[in-house]
């Protein structure tokens, strides 16, 4: 298999353009000002960016390979062979949503407590991304019972490309099952929509079942299912 590399950011941008949605995730996950590769072959494409270490994306059958890759996400239909040397670390997908058809929804009622959202994902889901004082959150938004219980609550961060992710996505045990995650998303996109944020993406384990299937209930379309792999150190 032969490639074709450049180290132009627009030239690679260009090259995600023959499928949209892989043009959708190398705008989420591929900073300008982080980039330093792009490999393409036909329907096959891989993207490298370094911050302190190298991470890697590829799409395809057969994406190219960078051995300089620390971390890297491979989609999982990808039959180019794992170099030596990397562990898999894990399934996962992305998904995005327009936020403009959950307008009608009423705004989430927002969360300021520190230490009530720290000590609710650590409750109930301690392998979160995010924490209370991230600064690249954008806002927390919750759903309370009627006698003020903390239900659900989840953030949107602002991404270092500038695009936006839902993150630490949290329902309480005994609140799942019954509508309060969709009504938490729900109020979440609406206000996204009125911040002037038009479309959102989230990454979820693949293996979370029952957190894909809130997600598309809600709307939110699978971008990609992945496969990250480690470099060993």
């Amino acid at each position: 298999m032969s490639y074709e590399f450049s180290d132009s950011f627009e030239v690679a941008q260009q090259w995600a353009n023959y499928d949209p949605k892989v043009a959708e995730l190398f705008d989420l996950y591929c900073p300008a000002h982080l980039f330093t590769q792009a490999a393409r072959s036909d329907g096959n494409l891989s993207l490298t960016i370094y911050d302190d270490k190298y991470f890697g994306m590829g799409f395809g059958q057969l994406p190219y390979w960078n051995p300089d890759w620390d971390e890297c996400s491979v989609t999982r239909k990808s039959k180019t062979p794992v170099p030596d040397g990397y562990s898999v670390d894990g399934n996962w997908d992305t998904y995005a949503s327009d936020t403009a058809p959950h307008a009608q929804y009423p705004l989430v009622q927002t969360i300021n407590d520190g230490a009530e959202i720290d000590s609710f994902i650590d409750t109930y889901a301690p392998n979160s991304s995010v924490r209370s004082g991230d600064p690249e959150s954008l806002f927390w938004g919750c759903v309370r019972s009627a006698e003020g219980q903390l239900l659900s609550l989840g953030t949107v961060a602002k991404w270092r490309s500038g695009h936006h992710m839902f993150a630490s996505i949290v329902t309480a045990e005994d609140a799942r099952g019954k509508g309060v995650g969709a009504q938490l998303m729900q109020g979440m996109l609406s206000r996204l929509n009125s911040l002037g944020v038009t479309r959102v993406g989230l990454g979820v384990f693949a293996a979370n079942a029952p957190a894909k299937r809130l997600y598309e209930k809600v709307g939110f379309e699978l971008l990609q299912e992945l496969r990250a792999y480690d470099k060993a150190r």
